[in-house]
């Protein structure tokens, strides 16, 4: 295939990622905007030995699962990618995506791959939202990344993936900073003042916390903002500047108290989470819920049995098997994250979940307990070979394995399947409808 060319293709699935799986003599073809049942003809833009990649050039008859998509920035937003496909045509794809990798990367023959869990709610599901200032023809905007763009801002109407009241607070922001002439970070020159807006917000609880990022401290008008959005927004709990120096563009660094307390509250199932302007919680809290019921139910715990929760962020996963068990201990590597564990636990009266600050790959040999039962969730780079010959050597009856990433899952499931354990059941479960994200709980036993 050569690029520019065009094809006539059938997609007929869709690949991790969002993109539409054609093939046309044998070859597969990666399409963008590609959705599984679409006759189109398609330009390649980029063609390798192995594959190719094409864009729709002319839609010859649409899917029978296309829909129209909801939101005004569909198309241009990098975010929700698959929201012109119906929902159950998306949960169908992210479960036969999962086996796919488990066959593929790990070797496994018929994977255990249960039925998908999905989100009752599709849309205003997420309690946490990251935008990015820039400017637009010498005016400053507030938005997300433009799709395939990590420069390109666009300035948001609305998202419907955060509440109404945060779309409100956002538009607010937007307008103080036009008004006060504030200045925006540019990327490639190092130099301004507005770097990001974060939006938390406690959806059982309606406490909302609001960060602005900025790239020095020296901010003369934070306070004015702060009394503005709190008068205007009596959610509003919390307000933080988070003074972020460095290049790297993240929406993290030193959090500076502008008004109100220094953290919001989130509850899942009768739990209580304190939530910190740099702590990570799980973004929606309503799949959240179903995610750690599942781990509970499939730890099939006696009460007599010490958990290790490795990767244990914040402590949601090991606080909510703590009453089910003799003692749990959880182990992070970053110390602020540790801190909300403590805290956590103390505010929901859990005496019997202790939380360590270490790396998985180090701290095994350092612990006089054994496990029983390990259950883990790491980042999406998965477990680092030397974290998994580690946690061999302790050799637990079961693992839980929480994953949102279905390759590195594979992958790893491969390697501590090689040691004695059998893979028993992989339960795919949609936390982020409308994306490609595939979260994922997988239960291993030693055989």
């Amino acid at each position: 295939m050569k690029k520019g060319e065009i094809l006539r293709l059938k997609v007929e699935d869709l690949a991790h990622g969002g993109m539409g799986i054609a093939k046309i003599e044998g070859e597969v073809v990666f399409v963008k905007g590609g959705l599984p049942g679409d006759l189109m003809d398609a330009q390649v833009i980029k063609a390798k030995s192995s594959y190719s990649e094409a864009r729709v050039f002319k839609l010859l008859q649409p899917s029978p699962h296309r829909i129209a998509p909801s939101c005004p920035h569909f198309g241009v937003c990098g975010g929700c990618k698959l929201q012109d496909l119906d929902y159950e045509a998306q949960l169908s794809c992210k479960r036969r995506q999962v086996r796919a990798h488990l066959e593929r990367i790990g070797g496994f023959s018929n994977p255990p791959v249960r039925k998908i869990i999905g989100s009752e709610k599709t849309y205003f599901y997420r309690n946490k939202m990251e935008f990015t200032f820039s400017t637009l023809e010498g005016k400053p905007i507030l938005g997300l990344h433009k799709a395939g763009s990590f420069s390109q801002v666009f300035d948001l109407e609305r998202c419907l993936l955060q509440s109404k009241l945060s779309n409100e607070i956002l538009t607010e922001v937007r307008e103080f900073v036009r008004r006060k002439g504030l200045s925006v970070y540019d990327l490639k020159e190092h130099k301004g003042l507005l770097r990001f807006l974060t939006i938390r917000e406690g959806k059982l609880t309606g406490e909302v916390m609001v960060s602005i990022v900025t790239s020095r401290r020296e901010f003369l008008q934070m306070s004015e903002l702060a009394q503005e959005l709190v008068e205007k927004f009596p959610h509003i709990a919390s307000v933080f500047q988070i003074i972020n120096p460095k290049k790297a563009s993240i929406a993290l660094g030193e959090a500076r108290l502008v008004w109100g307390r220094p953290s919001i509250t989130e509850r899942i199932n009768g739990y209580s989470f304190s939530i910190s302007p740099n702590s990570f919680f799980q973004t929606n809290p309503y799949q959240a819920e179903k995610l750690y019921l599942l781990v509970r139910d499939l730890s099939r715990l006696k009460g007599t049995e010490t958990v290790f929760d490795l990767y244990a962020g914040t402590g949601s996963i090991g606080i909510f098997l703590a009453e089910s068990t003799r003692q749990v201990i959880g182990i992070e590597s970053r110390e602020e994250a540790v801190i909300d564990a403590r805290r956590n636990a103390e505010l929901n009266g859990t005496k019997n979940c202790r939380f360590v600050q270490g790396n998985v790959r180090d701290i095994f040999p350092q612990m006089e307990e054994r496990p029983d039962l390990v259950v883990m969730d790491p980042p999406r780079a998965g477990m680092h070979p030397k974290a998994i010959r580690s946690l061999l050597t302790v050799s637990p009856s079961r693992i839980i394995y929480v994953s949102c990433n279905p390759s590195t899952l594979a992958r790893d499931l491969a390697i501590i399947c090689e040691d004695g354990y059998e893979l028993r059941e992989v339960y795919p479960l949609d936390m982020f409808p409308h994306t490609p994200h595939i979260e994922s709980i997988a239960l291993i036993e030693r055989a």
